[in-house]
């Protein structure tokens, strides 16, 4: 059969289950709109409303498409072979292949489609001025127009009655959410057989106590108890408490740690690969954390509080960084390198033997901060054990007074240095650093510079007075000399007089006036 003889329909897709048909056409806005949108192939939208008797309910508005064309087949098939399906009938013509017939009967060239969202509905069927409106102005009653009166007071915003704005949402296709399963979580089953969803990217909480130096108390024992919820093995963490009473002896053995001295010193091999999993985590509930001060960056057991007593003075950190030379491996001067970070040159690399939390002035470390306890080498060993301290705790240099801090860290810096440049250490360089005063010597060394400076002033002030003196008696001589013309020789020798008297018995005395012949300018000679 050709299908030219076969009519064109537009198909209107009812988003619905259409049981009235009179009653959705009327929701498409009756058999005149239907009509304009079939004879315009679609170019005039339906408005679909789904309250036709409520004129101020928001229409949905239709969307055509002529792409693509589809066939109504007609089927005829037995109703009791439909019926042994269940009315399915695509499962009945798959059954029964050679019990039906199928025959075109129309060719859709358009469609006309609902795809946008329905705005929200105001409802206003209870509404007394829009039922007043509805009976007037809808009506078509000029009567019952003319007797339409608005209220002139101003009603309550709770009380307000009005019609509906034109639209409430101005979305009217759906966001393209994506909605998919998360990959990181996965169906696990428990020691009990029960079957729960765990995800598997969530961070572990980390619950460590952060110090700063400015803060008036660090906490006590107790911290972990009332703070932290309770220590147990869990999936991800089976070792937990195993681990936490192996830092509560570590701890007690030794009350400050670095995170390498305690991978080097308390852990073995296998925890030393767990710090990341599962030791970082137990830590919390053993020890707090210094941010800033003369131990940064250290693991202090609860209630120790190393500012208040000088025996923990040994645990202070330093850190260091060193610049290599310009010349270097091509390196760019001035770029800063840490001594972790480098493994190029044979001569460089560190000693795999020596732990990476000890100084011992002979080998590279890995590292870049040493707690002053690890410090091996025997000049800065000598120089932390029998170093100056102070009475109260500082910021900057902990228990160690300025000069000794000085002193091991630029003894430090020098030889790390000498070992990264892969050069001899030279110990006259040390010993220079180590010649250099200590405090109480500087403190001596400037009181005395302070006196000296005092004498040398009073000294100068001592000249500056006679110097004045001087310079008044020049004033005195200058004002005779110009009245000499005036008053003649007489001023002249009550001046010597003057002078002669001022000098005393110096070394300059003047003779007697009466030795010298007194001319006035206007004499002769």
């Amino acid at each position: 059969m050709s299908l030219d003889i076969v009519p064109r329909i537009t198909c209107i897709e009812y988003p619905g289950a259409v049981r009235d048909v009179d009653r959705a056409i009327l929701t498409l806005g009756g058999k005149d709109a239907l009509r304009k949108t079939i004879n315009s192939g679609g170019q005039t939208p339906l408005e679909l409303t789904l309250c036709p008797e409520d004129q101020f309910s928001h229409p949905i508005v239709s969307r055509s498409t002529t792409h693509g064309h589809s066939i109504v087949l007609q089927v005829k098939i037995k109703k009791s072979l439909l019926a042994q399906h269940d009315g399915d009938l695509r499962k009945t013509l798959e059954a029964h292949r050679n019990s039906y017939t199928a025959v075109p009967c129309a060719v859709v060239n358009c469609f006309v489609r609902f795809r946008e969202m329905a705005d929200y509905q105001y409802s206003t069927l209870n509404s007394p001025f829009v039922s007043s409106m509805r009976s007037s102005l809808y009506s078509g009653d000029l009567d019952a127009i003319t007797r339409l009166t608005f209220s002139d007071s101003q009603p309550l915003a709770a009380d307000l009655d009005m019609p509906p704005p034109p639209r409430f949402s101005r979305i009217t296709v759906p966001f393209d959410y994506s909605y998919r399963q998360n990959p990181a979580v996965h169906v696990v089953t428990d020691a009990s057989g029960a079957t729960r969803l765990v995800n598997k990217s969530i961070v572990q909480r980390l619950f460590s106590k952060v110090v700063r130096w400015t803060d008036a108390a660090v906490p006590d024992e107790s911290y972990a108890t009332k703070n932290l919820p309770v220590a147990k093995a869990t999936a991800s963490n089976p070792r937990m408490p195993e681990i936490i009473e192996l830092l509560s002896t570590k701890f007690e053995e030794r009350p400050i740690w670095t995170r390498r001295a305690l991978e080097e010193e308390a852990l073995d091999e296998e925890l030393r690969h767990m710090w990341a999993s599962h030791v970082k985590f137990a830590l919390p509930y053993v020890a707090f954390t210094w941010k800033s001060g003369p131990w940064r960056a250290t693991y202090t057991k609860y209630g120790i509080d190393p500012r208040k007593d000088k025996r923990y003075a040994k645990y202070q950190t330093e850190y260091f960084r060193i610049a290599p030379k310009d010349e270097d491996e091509g390196k760019k001067p001035g770029r800063t390198v840490l001594l972790k970070d480098e493994e190029d040159a044979d001569d460089r690399k560190p000693d795999v033997n020596v732990p990476t939390h000890i100084f011992d002035g002979i080998h590279l470390p890995t590292g870049r901060s040493f707690q002053l306890c690890d410090i091996t080498d025997p000049v800065l060993a000598e120089l932390v054990q029998h170093g100056g301290l102070r009475d109260e705790a500082d910021e900057k240099d902990g228990w160690y007074k300025a000069t000794t801090m000085s002193k091991i860290r630029r003894i430090i810096r020098l030889k790390l240095m000498a070992l990264w440049n892969g050069q001899a250490i030279k110990q006259m360089d040390v010993a220079k650093i180590l010649e250099e005063a200590s405090d109480d010597e500087a403190v001596a060394a400037a009181a005395a510079a302070a006196e000296q400076s005092a004498t040398e002033g009073e000294e100068d002030a001592r000249a500056t007075t006679k110097d004045e003196q001087t310079e008044s008696i020049e004033k005195e001589v200058l004002q005779a000399v110009s009245a000499v013309s005036q008053d003649g020789g007489q001023k002249l020798c009550e001046l010597l007089g003057i002078l002669q008297q001022e000098e005393g018995e110096g070394e300059r005395g003047f003779v007697d006036a009466d030795e010298y012949e007194i001319f006035d300018d206007d004499e002769e000679g």
